[in-house]
C-alpha cells in the first residue's frame, strides 16, 4: 500500500534534482550574460562612435545565423514549438550563438532586449541533456518550460513570475500545472545562483499607496486597453518589417545590414541614443516622474531592430515602451505619472506576451504589492485587447481560449 505513494515521491525527487541542475545552469549563464551586456552598454555609451558599426554588426549577426544556426534565428519561438511539436532538438551551439550576437547587438546599439536571449541560453544547454538522458517527449517538454523558468527567473530577478511566466507563455489560455515543481525550482535555483555571484539586477521604485476609487479603476482599465492596443502595434510593426525584408531581400544577412543603416540614420538624426540597447535608464526616469520619454521612439528602434534580424529579445524594450506611454498617459489624463508609469512597464509586457497572470506578479515582485489591484486590472485588460497577437507567435492557443468545442 505504501508503493504509489513511494512511486509518487521519487517521481518528485527525480524533477526537483533535474530543476536543480537546470536552474544552476540558467543562473551560471544569466550571470554571465548580464555582466556581457553591463560591458556592452558601458562600452556604446562611452564609445559614441560605436553607432557606425550597426551595419556591420548586422552583417556579423545575420552570417552567424545563416552559416551556422539556420532555423536558430526563430529564438523563444522555437523553444515554444519544440514543447509541443518535438520535432527537432534544439541543438547546445544555440548557447554561444545567441549569447555572441545579443552583445554585439548592444554593443553597436541595437534596441533589443535580454530576456529572450535567456531562455534561449538555458534551452541551448537543457535540450542537449534531455536527449542525452533519453527522455521521452512529455518529459523533454516539462524540461524545456523548466529552462525557460530558470533563464527568465535568473536574469530578470523575479523567480516567482518566472516560474509563472514560463507556466503561462506556453499556450495561450492553459497553464501547464504538471510543470508547476520544475518550473518553480529552476526559477528560484537559477536566481540564488545570480545573486550568489554578487550580480546586481535593477532597482525599481516602489509602486506609491494609491486609494481605490472608481475614477481610478476605470483609468487603469482604459490604459490597459491602450497598452494593448500599443501591444499589437508592435507585433503587427516588427512582422511587417520582418515579412517585407523577407519578400524583397533574399540573402538573409543582408536583412539586418538594411535594418542598422536604417538604425544609424534614425538614431543620429534624431538623437535617439538613449532609445538604444536596454533603455532602462528611460523607464527609471519615467517612474521618477518624468514624462520627456517617447513611447514611439522606442518602439520604432526595436521593431526595426528585431524585424531585421538583431537578436536580444522585446522583453525589456516592451517593458520600457509600457512604462513611457504610462508616462505620457498620465500627464494627459491628469493622473500620477509614478503611478502610471510602473504600471505601464507591466501592462503593453502582458498585451504582448499573453501572459497576465506572470505580468502581474512581476509588478508585484518589482514594485510590491501594493499595487496588486491595478497590475491585475491592467494586464486583465491589455491581455483582452491584444487578442492572441504576441510576440510569440508559435504559442498554441488553446481549445477553450479559442472557443472550439471538441
Amino acid at each position: 500500500m505504501f508503493k504509489e505513494p513511494l512511486s509518487r515521491a521519487m517521481h518528485v525527487a527525480r524533477w526537483v534534482a533535474l530543476a536543480f541542475l537546470i536552474g544552476v545552469l540558467s543562473g551560471l549563464l544569466s550571470a554571465a550574460f548580464i555582466e556581457a551586456l553591463n560591458w556592452a552598454t558601458d562600452t556604446r555609451e562611452g564609445n559614441n562612435w560605436l553607432v557606425f558599426t550597426l551595419p556591420l554588426a548586422g552583417l556579423l549577426v545575420g552570417c552567424s545565423y545563416h552559416y551556422l544556426g539556420r532555423g536558430l534565428e526563430r529564438g523563444s519561438n522555437l523553444i515554444i514549438d519544440q514543447i509541443h511539436s518535438r520535432s527537432e532538438w534544439i541543438p547546445l551551439r544555440l548557447t554561444p550563438l545567441i549569447f555572441g550576437a545579443s552583445v554585439v547587438s548592444h554593443v553597436a546599439g541595437g534596441s533589443t532586449g535580454r530576456e529572450g536571449a535567456a531562455l534561449q541560453l538555458a534551452a541551448g544547454v537543457t535540450d542537449p541533456i534531455s536527449k542525452r538522458l533519453g527522455l521521452n517527449p512529455a518529459d523533454r517538454s516539462l524540461m524545456l518550460i523548466a529552462a525557460i523558468a530558470g533563464g527568465f527567473g535568473s536574469v530578470f530577478g523575479v523567480p516567482v513570475a518566472g516560474a509563472v511566466f514560463a507556466l503561462e507563455v506556453q499556450r495561450v489560455g492553459r497553464v501547464r500545472y504538471e510543470a508547476l515543481v520544475p518550473a518553480f525550482v529552476a526559477s528560484f535555483v537559477g536566481d540564488a545562483v545570480v545573486r550568489g555571484l554578487g550580480v546586481s539586477h535593477t532597482h525599481y521604485p516602489v509602486m506609491p499607496k494609491v486609494a481605490w476609487s472608481v475614477s481610478m479603476a476605470w483609468k487603469v482599465i482604459l490604459f490597459g486597453v491602450i497598452g494593448g492596443l500599443i501591444a499589437m502595434l508592435f507585433v503587427h510593426l516588427t512582422h511587417f518589417i520582418k515579412d517585407t525584408l523577407k519578400k524583397y531581400v533574399a540573402w538573409y544577412p543582408a536583412r539586418p545590414v538594411i535594418g542598422g543603416v536604417l538604425l544609424t540614420i534614425l538614431i543620429l538624426s534624431f538623437g535617439w541614443r538613449d532609445y538604444s540597447g536596454l533603455s532602462i535608464p528611460l523607464a527609471l526616469e519615467a517612474m521618477n516622474g518624468s514624462v520627456a520619454g517617447q513611447w514611439g521612439s522606442k518602439l520604432l528602434l526595436t521593431s526595426i531592430t528585431i524585424g531585421s534580424g538583431f537578436v536580444g529579445g522585446e522583453f525589456i524594450p516592451l517593458f520600457v515602451i509600457g512604462a513611457l506611454a504610462g508616462a505620457s498617459y498620465a500627464h494627459i489624463m491628469g493622473a500620477n505619472v509614478v503611478v502610471f508609469a510602473i504600471i505601464g512597464s507591466i501592462t503593453v509586457l502582458a498585451g504582448a506576451t499573453n501572459t497576465p497572470l506572470a505580468c502581474t506578479i512581476i509588478g508585484i515582485e518589482l514594485f510590491g504589492g501594493q499595487g496588486l489591484t491595478f497590475f491585475a486590472l491592467a494586464c486583465a485588460a491589455a491581455y483582452a485587447t491584444s487578442g492572441h497577437t504576441g510576440i510569440y507567435h508559435a504559442q498554441p492557443v488553446s481549445a477553450h481560449k479559442s472557443g472550439v468545442t471538441s
